[in-house]
């Protein structure tokens, strides 16, 4: 029978008597005082960068298994400089993101269903006024931006006029 790695009291017979393939793994309070207290509290500097450093990740698995190479997981691992329990988190990451992806048993690599594309983003053919703003009250704002980027134009104009004197 597979031994199963279990938290529990060393004083706790019944738990002894009914588990007994159960392996005892002993905490003290003091090392999980001492462990809670270790944990450090990252800045948000910090933080932005380790999910740049996910993103990163997510991305190349996605790059490597579209591609023409063999990536199994312990390819993906050794490439991506992480474990193989994180190329697995990497890979349920894409199935959630609605990336097909599949094991071929064939070449024994994971690869993406062929033809796969991420779905077009179609913009909306109506633009919306930003919330709290009226038409009557966003009318003379736009007519006032139309004039100044005329003025604009107007300037660079005589720029480019000033230009063409000292030619």
């Amino acid at each position: 029978m597979a031994t199963v790695g279990h938290i529990r009291d060393d004083n706790d017979p019944e738990v002894a008597a009914t588990c007994p393939n159960v392996s005892v793994l002993n905490f003290s309070k003091k090392w999980t005082k001492r462990a809670s207290m270790a944990k450090k509290q990252r800045t948000d500097a910090e933080r932005r960068l380790r999910q740049c450093e996910r993103l990163s990740h997510l991305l190349r698995t996605l790059h490597l298994i579209m591609g023409k190479g063999r990536w199994d997981a312990d390819g993906l691992a050794e490439e991506l400089e992480c474990s193989r329990r994180t190329v697995y988190r990497l890979l349920q990451t894409l199935s959630m993101a609605g990336v097909p992806w599949f094991f071929d048993k064939s070449c024994r690599a994971y690869r993406v269903r062929p033809g796969f594309k991420f779905p077009v983003l179609e913009p909306t053919s109506q633009i919306d006024a930003p919330v709290g703003i009226t038409s009557g009250e966003l009318e003379p704002i736009v007519e006032k931006l139309i004039c100044d980027s005329e003025a604009f134009v107007g300037t660079l104009q005589k720029f480019l006029d000033s230009l063409k004197q000292f030619r």
